[in-house]
């Protein structure tokens, strides 16, 4: 669903009797939708030089743009000629996207023609209008871009892989374990390895058995959790024998990442302010042909909000750097410099140089003691709010 920014006197500020759009075609896709979207045009005209030729015409541009659109190659010694086709009072050029000599170009002949120039800024929601000498800026409707719309858009493509989504008992499950583990941390990651090497034994089956001496080990932790994930968890005859209360919190027990996943995902929802929210989102890069060997990223947890990509990795246990270069990579890579790169962690880091590196790649990192108290949703909107 769309929400729009803007009363209907503003939208006639500046879309009174607009005709026709024209707009300098850019390689970051998502440049070629904002004023095409919010001024709706009678038509749009999307112009692009020659080496563009193979990425024009993208399918999520035609869902948004529901105007005339038509494409034209140009040089940059013919674009004075083109532009001075649409030197009516009706016409307008967005200079938002294109590259900076056709930009300058564009700009220089508009204004010594008298052609409206428009220019959206997305962050301040607001598009910027320069026509005879007059500056002023007017809000600006945003399109509410799905996570999927987002990463095709920037050449991606995402797999349907079906993950779990569950429901109220699944989710005190998930809770359940989270709370064991946060007050059991130094013995989680070696739990989670016993509990993995089961898992790959007895693959789906719910019932699983191995020596008791494991109940010895981990105790605590198993009688945590009893009742919400292990329905059943008892020794007989010297063997261990556990039975899950649902075959889909095998995963929670078996992946020591999986649980605070969830709980980030959780967080999330309930917050009520994304666009857009899903959980292990597996993204093939080469736009979804999805063949076996094509690079793919899974990324733990994914939002849009205002057609902005917010990507979060999720680190249970220890981390390092790479984490932190990882996530901002994957961030730009799937939503553009635009992207939100967000580090979510659960285990305390006595590291201050991770959160200067942080600072410095422009990652918010979001520490155990905010993830603890619920305050993911929050941190991720103020820092939304003020980059």
């Amino acid at each position: 669903m769309f929400s729009f920014y803007f009363s209907e006197r503003h939208q006639k500020n500046y879309n009174k009797d607009m005709k026709t759009l024209v707009e300098l075609y850019d390689n970051d896709q998502i440049k070629n939708l904002y004023s095409a979207y919010a001024l709706k045009p009678e038509k749009v005209v999307f112009l692009y030089e020659k080496e563009q030729e193979e990425i024009i015409d993208h399918p999520v541009i035609r869902k948004y743009v529901t105007a005339e659109t038509e494409y034209r190659c140009f040089e940059l010694s013919e674009l004075d000629r083109i532009l001075a086709e649409y030197k009516g009072a009706d016409c307008a050029v967005d200079i938002l996207g294109g590259s900076d000599m056709a930009v300058a170009s564009a700009s220089m002949y508009a204004v010594h023609s008298g052609i409206k120039l428009v220019c959206p800024e997305v962050k301040t929601k607001e598009i910027q209008i320069l026509h005879q000498g007059k500056y002023t800026r007017e809000p600006l409707e945003i399109p509410h871009l799905s996570i999927r719309d987002i990463v095709e858009l920037h050449g991606g493509g995402i797999r349907d892989l079906g993950e779990i989504h569950y429901d109220a008992r699944g989710r005190k499950a998930v809770e359940t374990v989270n709370r064991v583990k946060r007050a059991n941390d130094n013995r989680w990651s070696s739990f989670t390895k016993v509990m993995g090497g089961l898992y790959k034994k007895y693959g789906k089956h719910a019932q699983w058995k191995t020596e008791a001496s494991v109940y010895n080990e981990y105790r605590t932790l198993l009688n945590g959790l009893k009742g919400d994930v292990l329905s059943v968890c008892e020794v007989r005859d010297n063997r261990l024998y556990m039975e899950f209360a649902s075959p889909d919190y095998m995963i929670l027990l078996a992946d020591a990442g999986v649980p605070f996943e969830y709980d980030t995902y959780y967080q999330m929802m309930d917050s009520g302010w994304f666009d857009d929210l899903d959980i292990r989102v597996n993204i093939d890069w080469n736009g979804g042909r999805f063949e076996h060997n094509d690079p793919n990223s899974e990324l733990d947890v994914m939002a849009s909000k205002d057609s902005r990509l917010i990507s979060v990795s999720c680190k249970a246990g220890k981390y390092d750097q790479q984490a932190i270069y990882e996530v901002e990579s994957n961030a730009v890579r799937f939503g553009g410099r635009e992207a939100v790169p967000v580090l979510c962690v659960d285990h305390h880091t006595d590291h201050p140089e991770y959160v200067l590196k942080a600072e410095e790649l422009g990652v918010l990192l979001i520490e155990h003691t905010d993830m603890w108290e619920g305050r993911c949703a929050e941190r991720i909107r103020e820092w939304f709010e003020s980059h």
